[in-house]
């Protein structure tokens, strides 16, 4: 485990570069919605998104220790895995985590099983390595995986645990990787990965430490297992941690030589905690963070990303790769995790999880939210709240609070399952919880909703950077307009913040009718949030969802709102890189044959764009009107206006997508030519039209989610 730590952080215990600590203990109670009319409770189909998750485990008062010294953690490391790969029990949820209490003098990873969804755990197995190695009584950095496909004797389904294991003077530290044939209930030995000199944090320059930590798994582009961690022991190259890597053609059994992801040589960068991603493209991504960035007297190691296109081939090693950043420059630090996951955009999403945020300098700003890249991981990243939320910056009575959590989904893709340790006023440790949001659903900012009466509050944890506050008085009101593709029922997930201590509630009218509350439960403080659920029926097209005030006060932050009968196509804005404004139907015009261009942001539906899947692209349906772009009459010249028209199922409505450098090119599936704006114009109004590649930047366009409604 490596993690960045503030100077003025106490040693954490689990092994690893450096980090910062602890985190907050107050539960968002799970709340409800008060019944009335339209309303009804929400469908537990998404599994537990309010009340801060579902408990997994929460140590007993006076049960962890520390031995680095500092307070004690109880839990950190928590990972979570869901079964795709084993038949009738596809879907069925794993979690394991770092649990800092001995049972008999030792320490073993637990195994905890949820077969509802992530609503409620039981616990199923214990892996003791102590029973393999006698004199290693100490374990740390758990990783869960489950394999995909056959690796040796190994089918498809298989479940490994990697870890760091340890004696209790922690003078030695062994990776090991054990297996389960029978979906974790019962685990053996397979092998030893590496083995490295004591189990000692110091990221100083002068540092002789030999340490291997942190493991992780993955399958690489020809089938044999991978297991990455960080090595300590290349110093006398100038590398005073590398990121590296052992493959294995043999289920385990047995490892190749060691390979270097990223190992820079200037005896000051210390990459550390790689977790590797298989894209849609087939190419990898990994991240890890950089211990002593930005500075070593800073250190908040930030969270960097390289790809490979096998993930063994990670060339130059030397490098350290490319920061993970939003567009302002804002990033994230300290014990990152990746996946790339099939749904949210044209080729997917990959999404990274970290302690806490960064602003543009490295300085510590917070941290609830995941961070997203819908450009197979090129260019700029965007942010995605967190369904369980914690105190990232320690301050609030925990210690190492969402330290190295993990993340997966559930079988169709559509539910985000999020582990993580969260602090325990009680206890002053760490509870263990899952909770979860859903990757298809529409995203509307309250700062971009009809607002009465209120005011606008910044905020770097709040989606999008901003919240609504004031709603205090019975004039205030935040207004939604939300548009469906097809009447029915609604699920809607209220971001929220209330620091008032106890219950608030909003009074909640759709499309005028007549309102019920919703009950916000009180949150640590104004800066940490929560979500609050409701049902609703709409109707096709277009609805408003008005929020006022009931009871005390609450903050609004964004709403999610998606069904569970059917899945929501992502909405983007799509932007044109040389004028940087949005591809709309000009006029917002809804009849059949309306003309396509570029305007500056202006908030209208003509700007947005469902996306869906076809069999050799996407299809574009404008938000506003219901029809595709598309190219009239299938015509394949050069200069032909993009337009929209109803679904007639001809490849002219088919775009295939390509990306580079976090910029798309759309090519139209009929006549092979890209869209573009005309003649390179940066003016309101230009012309969207399809034209042979020609290598300019009008015919590049960005994918952008967060903020556009």
């Amino acid at each position: 485990m490596k993690d960045v730590m503030p100077a003025s952080a106490t040693p954490r215990y689990f092994a690893g570069p450096g980090r910062a600590k602890p985190l907050i203990a107050s539960l968002l109670l799970v709340l409800m919605v008060l019944l009335a009319a339209q309303f009804t409770a929400a469908p537990p189909a998404a599994a537990v998104t309010t009340g801060n998750g579902a408990l997994v485990y929460s140590p007993p008062a006076g049960s962890s220790f520390n031995p680095e010294g500092g307070r004690a953690a109880g839990t950190t490391y928590a990972k979570v895995v869901t079964l795709k790969n084993n038949g009738t029990a596809n879907g069925t949820l794993l979690a394991t985590f770092d649990k800092l209490v001995l049972t008999n003098g030792v320490q073993t990873y637990p195994i905890h099983r949820s077969s509802d969804n992530g609503t409620t755990w039981t616990k199923i197995a214990d892996v003791n390595p102590s029973i393999n190695f006698p004199a290693l009584t100490r374990t740390a950095q758990p990783f869960l995986f489950e394999l995909p496909q056959q690796v040796g004797n190994l089918p498809a389904g298989t479940v490994l645990l990697a870890g760091m294991i340890m004696p209790e003077d922690r003078s030695s530290s062994r990776l090991v990787v054990y297996k389960s044939l029978d979906k974790g209930v019962t685990w053996s030995l397979q092998s030893t990965i590496d083995s490295g000199g004591p189990a000692v944090y110091d990221p100083s320059p002068t540092s002789t430490t030999t340490t291997v930590w942190e493991p992780s798994l993955a399958i690489d582009g020809l089938g044999g297992l991978v297991a990455y961690f960080s090595d300590e022991r290349q110093k006398a190259n100038g590398v005073l941690q590398a990121v590296s890597y052992r493959r294995s053609t043999d289920g385990g059994l047995t490892w190749g030589a060691l390979v270097n992801v990223s190992a820079p040589p200037n005896n000051s960068d210390r990459p550390g905690m790689i977790t590797v991603t298989k894209m849609q493209d087939g190419r990898y991504l990994a991240t890890f963070e950089v211990v002593n960035r930005p500075s070593q007297s800073q250190n908040t190691a930030p969270v960097y990303y390289k790809t490979s296109a096998d993930g063994l081939n990670w060339s130059p090693e030397a490098s350290i790769g490319t920061k993970v950043a939003l567009q302002d420059g804002r990033g994230i630090g300290s014990s990152p995790y990746v996946k790339w996951v099939p749904t949210g955009g044209p080729k997917g999403m990959v999404i990274v999880a970290s302690k806490w945020s960064l602003d543009a300098s490295g300085t510590i700003d917070g941290g609830q939210n995941f961070y997203v890249n819908y450009n197979l991981g090129e260019g700029p990243w965007e942010r995605l709240p967190f369904a369980v939320t914690y105190d990232a910056t320690d301050t609030q009575g925990g210690s190492f609070t969402g330290f190295a959590q993990g993340f997966d989904t559930s079988v169709d893709g559509r539910t985000l399952y999020q582990a993580t340790n969260v602090e325990n006023l009680s206890t002053t440790y760490n509870d263990v919880r899952v909770g979860s949001i859903p990757l298809d659903a529409q995203q509307y900012e309250a700062e971009r909703a009809a607002r009465q009466d209120t005011a606008l509050v910044s905020d770097p944890d709040a989606s999008n950077g901003a919240k609504v506050g004031n709603i205090n008085n019975t004039g205030s009101s935040v207004t939604f307009t939300v548009r469906v593709p097809a009447a029915g029922t609604y699920t809607f997930n209220v971001r929220y913040s209330n620091g008032t201590g106890a219950n608030s509630s909003h009074s909640v009218r759709v499309n005028g009718g007549a309102s019920s509350n919703l009950n916000y439960p009180a949150t640590i403080d104004w800066g940490r949030y929560a979500w609050a659920q409701m049902t609703a029926t709409l109707a096709a097209g277009t609805n408003t969802v008005s929020f006022t005030k009931a009871t005390s006060f609450a903050e609004l932050d964004g709403l999610h709102l998606y069904r569970t009968s059917a899945v929501l196509d992502p909405q983007f804005r799509v932007v044109n890189r040389n004028s940087g404004k949005s591809l709309e139907i000009l006029g917002a015009s809804t009849v059949d044959g309306a003309g396509a261009g570029q305007w500056g942001d202006t908030g209208n539906p003509a700007q947005l764009w469902n996306v869906s899947q076809a069999s050799d692209g996407i299809k574009l349906s404008n938000v506003n009107s219901g029809k595709l772009l598309e190219i009239g009459s299938a015509a394949t010249a050069n200069g032909v206006q993009a337009t929209q028209w109803g679904p007639t199922g001809s490849a002219t409505q088919v775009w295939a997508p390509t990306v580079s450098g976090g910029w798309w090119k759309l090519a139209n599936a009929n006549s092979g030519k890209l869209l573009e704006i005309a003649g390179a114009s940066t003016a309101d109004g230009g012309i969207a039209q399809q034209y042979t590649a020609n290598g300019f930047t009008c015919q590049q366009w960005k994918f952008v989610r967060e903020g556009i409604q």
